[in-house]
C-alpha cells in the first residue's frame, strides 16, 4: 500500500479519526469494537470520497485481475470453451515459414490435458472479428447511437451547470 493509497483510504478527511486500529506488537487489526473513532471537521465531502471507495474497490487486482481489463486481447476473461465451460487463454504457434498464428484455446485442455477436454482452438482473428462484428450490430444502430449521445450530451449539460452554480456560489461568498 502506498501513499497515494493511504490518502484515499483515510476516513480523517471525512470527519472519522480512527484510533487504536491495530496491536502494537504484532501489527494485526482489531476487533471493530476495540477501535476508537473520534469526530474531527471533514475536509472532503462524504460522498466523493465513498466514491472513491467504490472505484478503489472496483479496480483492486484482488477483485479483477488487471490483465483482465488493460490486456491488448480482446476476449481476455469472456470467451470460454463450449464443451467444458473452462475459460479460453490465447495461444500462439509459428508455422515453418515463420508466420505467428494466434489462437483461442480451451485452458483446461492445455493444462490439464486432453482426458478433461477435448479442447476447442480457434483463430484469435476470426473470433474477434465475429464478436465486434455481432457487437456492431446490436448495438452501433443508428437510432441507439443517436439515444446514447443525447444521453451523454445531457449528463454533460447537467454537470456543467451544475458546475456554474457551484462557481457562482463561491464566488459570491
Amino acid at each position: 500500500m502506498g501513499p497515494v493509497h493511504k490518502i484515499l483510504t483515510n476516513t480523517v478527511y471525512v470527519g472519522r479519526w480512527r484510533f487504536n486500529q491495530v496491536f502494537s506488537k504484532t501489527g494485526r487489526r482489531k476487533a471493530e469494537d476495540e477501535i476508537v473513532e473520534i469526530p474531527v471537521p471533514a475536509i472532503v465531502d462524504p460522498d466523493i470520497f465513498e466514491q472513491v471507495q467504490r472505484q478503489l474497490h472496483a479496480r483492486s487486482p484482488k477483485v479483477q485481475a488487471p490483465r483482465m481489463t488493460t490486456g491488448p486481447i480482446l476476449l481476455t476473461g469472456l470467451a470460454v470453451c463450449a464443451t467444458c465451460r473452462a475459460g479460453m487463454m490465447l495461444r500462439t504457434g509459428t508455422s515453418k515459414s515463420g508466420r505467428v498464428y494466434r489462437y483461442y484455446t480451451c485452458s483446461s485442455s492445455t493444462t490439464k490435458g486432453k482426458t478433461v477436454c477435448k479442447g476447442r482452438a480457434l483463430p484469435m482473428q476470426k473470433l474477434d472479428g465475429l464478436v465486434t462484428e455481432h457487437l456492431m450490430e446490436r448495438l452501433f444502430k443508428p437510432d441507439r447511437v443517436a439515444a446514447i449521445l443525447a444521453s451523454l450530451s445531457s449528463r454533460r449539460a447537467e454537470k456543467a451547470a451544475a458546475l456554474d452554480n457551484r462557481l457562482t456560489s463561491l464566488q459570491r461568498g
